[in-house]
């Protein structure tokens, strides 16, 4: 469940860019990441960020 709900962040982020500003503000923070995520009402770990990362070239943004 928190693999869906990161991916539903990361997509809802690439189309408003004020969220991309709040996760790029973190860098590698992933804590911050997660909750950027959790203020937008997305629930995901830090190790779910990571996992993500390792399987998806380390980019969040696809155009990052």
């Amino acid at each position: 469940m928190s693999n869906k709900q990161l991916e539903n962040f990361l997509t809802k982020a690439e189309s408003d860019k004020g969220i991309q500003k709040q996760v790029l503000k973190c860098g590698s923070d992933k804590i911050c990441i997660s909750e950027v995520g959790q203020k937008y009402g997305h629930k995901f770990s830090p190790a779910n960020i990571g996992h993500w990362q390792r399987d998806h070239a380390g980019s969040l943004f696809s155009n990052g």
